[in-house]
């Protein structure tokens, strides 16, 4: 039996892109940038802070490293104050999260946000003792879809790849699990949706929240 859950976090525990989303607009407001609408906001997240904010800057600015550098330090500093508005999971998450904890498994929480914010997100959606270690991106460290940090997760915590299984909402996770070892299930209520899940992969393919417990029964 799969004993270890590694959850990716926007996108598949919580829908956070209206905070990332004003966080990018206050920060274009005072570079003079274009504001970005909600679907574009989606459609670049998932590959960290940094691909992030070439995605979202104007094609001349996003090739310039330092022009990137200075629009992300005014991102960060903007999403310290809107981070906080994504404060709720999905519907059905946190019933679902519960009974697997019931079940025996071991819960962790990886993305490619910023490993603070991820923290914090996590102690303030997810009810206390249900995860067992949350991280995001940290520097000297691959992103997803490299296999590195989540094996480093499976490996603290006390599990091997083959009794791991990672929950993510795009291909990303798709294929950092497949990278890992480790057994893929994608959330079609994500950023992404089932065809994209389809196309990378994914060994199993959810609708909704409770058929997790359909899976790891």
């Amino acid at each position: 039996m799969k004993k270890l859950l590694i959850f990716d976090l926007d996108g598949t525990l919580a829908d956070t892109i209206e905070s990332i989303r004003h966080a990018i607009n206050l920060a274009a407001e005072k570079f003079g940038y274009p504001e970005k609408s909600y679907d574009e906001v989606r459609a670049a997240i998932g590959d960290g802070a940094m691909a992030l904010m070439r995605r979202v800057m104007p094609q001349g600015d996003a090739e310039n490293d330092s022009a990137v550098k200075k629009f992300l330090a005014c991102y960060e500093a903007m999403y310290d104050v809107t981070y906080s508005e994504a404060d709720k999971c999905y519907d059905g998450i946190p019933e679902a999260l519960e009974a697997l904890k019931e079940r025996g498994y071991t819960i962790a929480v990886l993305s490619n946000k910023q490993d603070n914010y991820v923290k914090l997100i996590t102690s303030e959606i997810i009810k206390d003792g249900i995860a067992s270690l949350a991280a995001g991106q940290l520097e000297g460290y691959p992103t997803k879809p490299d296999p590195t940090v989540p094996l480093l997760i499976a490996d603290k915590l006390g599990f091997s790849a083959e009794n791991t299984v990672f929950i993510g909402d795009g291909e990303t996770d798709v294929m950092t699990a497949k990278n890992a070892g480790m057994v893929s299930v994608g959330c079609a209520w994500g950023y992404r949706g089932k065809e994209v899940l389809a196309k990378y992969g994914a060994d199993y393919i959810i609708s909704k929240p409770s058929e997790l417990l359909d899976i790891l029964n």
